[in-house]
């Protein structure tokens, strides 16, 4: 893409070329021996830039399963690509998610009302409810790895009343979104302030909580609630600060969220997560514009 914005034959080439190299480069299996999930929200759209997660995850972390949930727009033949490019990967489908956390939501029925109406609470209700190991890893799509997460390897090797039972990206810099609810609508309710949900670690069992999410979206206005917006963010933050700070942690530098020229330089950043929807309209936008990470997550030429 050119400097004015425009796309030019150059930048429709080397996406082109990047796309083929990304479904031809062989990531190492998955092999579940950490007992971590790491769960993934995808569309049909952001497929391409799911698969670069995925096997930069598998480049660095292969001892977990990936876990990917349809948004509602996978197709069968995105599912196909899915299976094939992410060996050992779990996908559940939109109408199987449904029907099995309509049955875990029955006496719940503010998260369930939300639920079906707002897609982005998949990303905490249903990786939870729905997930088969201890220790889950939310991931957006948009997030690659740089370098192996060691600091999440030893976390997953711990005792389990000797680790976190909430890690986090943190996002600053700029204001987090959803958050800012929290003060004027339950005032004295603690909360984490800047963390990004795209990108966090908990144990399950100590950290979601239906019952609690039931009754604190029952609590505030239903333009809240309900809102298309920041729900999930501001309930991954109520959901950390009810643990108290002992039981949760920062991941730090290395794991924070945001594109790549907007952090410092440091040589052991373990993750990106560029913000694909931040200006952009599609996966070509990010093939273009994020085309030199992409390389450098599945083994390529770095960024700068």
């Amino acid at each position: 893409m050119s400097q004015s914005g425009t796309v030019t034959a150059g930048s429709t080439q080397d996406a082109f070329a990047l796309t083929r190299r990304l479904l031809a480069t062989k990531a190492p299996r998955f092999t579940a021996e950490h007992g971590v999930e790491v769960h993934s929200l995808v569309s049909s759209d952001h497929v391409p830039l799911y698969l670069f997660a995925a096997k930069s995850l598998a480049r660095h972390w292969p001892e977990v399963t990936p876990v990917v949930h349809d948004d509602g727009t996978l197709t069968a033949r995105d599912i196909r690509r899915l299976r094939r490019q992410v060996p050992g990967a779990r996908v559940i489908g939109r109408a199987e998610a449904d029907r099995r956390v309509a049955e875990r939501l029955a006496d719940h029925p503010t998260l369930a009302a939300v639920r079906r109406n707002n897609v982005r609470i998949l990303q905490l209700v249903d990786y939870f409810l729905l997930s088969e190991a201890p220790l889950v890893v939310s991931m957006d799509s948009d997030v690659v790895f740089l370098s192996r997460p060691q600091a999440l390897v030893e976390w997953a090797a711990a005792e389990p009343d000797e680790r976190p039972a909430f890690l986090y990206s943190p996002e600053f810099g700029w204001e987090p979104q959803g958050v800012h609810w929290i003060a004027d609508h339950l005032p004295g309710t603690p909360y984490v302030p800047y963390m990004c949900c795209g990108f966090a670690a908990a144990d399950a069992a100590a950290f979601f909580d239906a019952d609690f999410l039931e009754r604190t979206l029952k609590a505030l206005p239903r333009e809240i609630s309900f809102a298309p917006r920041y729900v999930t963010q501001m309930s991954y933050s109520l959901l950390g600060g009810r643990l108290g700070d002992g039981r949760v942690r920062d991941l730090g530098e290395p794991y924070r969220s945001g594109r790549l020229e907007w952090l410092p330089v440091i040589d052991d950043r373990v993750i990106c997560h560029y913000f694909a929807s931040h200006e952009r309209s599609t996966t070509f936008d990010n093939l273009t514009e994020e085309g030199p990470l992409l390389a450098r997550a599945i083994g390529g030429t770095p960024a700068a």
